[in-house]
């Protein structure tokens, strides 16, 4: 019996231990490394938006928007695949940005096949 309840609580020990543990960490799964602008920043108008991925995406699979604080749409280029790193990708902002703040809204599909989406913020100062 004693044998029975010491098994027990080693059990119970390793799956308590088990479910603590972190699944995946960021850099396991397909996601934003880093943007430019970056997120939260206050910048001058910028001339595109650059965003780092932490793996290649399915091909032709990103979109970027950028959006202003009124959900205008900003103008710009289609997006573009760096021709050295297929992890990065831009879009060229038509034109300057007026002092406000703006949203970047991304998709892609990582290699995966799992869709990814997200957002951030970023301010023009002038």
């Amino acid at each position: 019996m004693k044998h029975r309840i010491a098994l027990l609580g080693a059990l119970l020990a390793v799956a308590i231990g088990a479910t603590s543990l972190p699944f995946a960490t960021p850099d396991l799964h397909f996601a934003l490394s880093k943007s430019m602008p970056e997120a939260d920043s206050s910048i001058g108008s910028p001339p595109e938006v650059r965003l780092w991925f932490t793996e290649v995406p399915e091909a032709s699979s990103v979109s970027i928007r950028v959006v202003d604080s009124g959900g205008d749409l900003i103008a710009t280029g289609d997006v573009a695949q760096d021709e050295d790193d297929g992890k990065v990708f831009s879009v060229a902002i038509e034109g300057p940005l007026a002092a406000g703040g703006y949203t970047v809204a991304w998709r892609a599909i990582g290699a995966d096949g799992h869709v990814v989406r997200d957002d951030f913020e970023f301010a023009v100062a002038q």
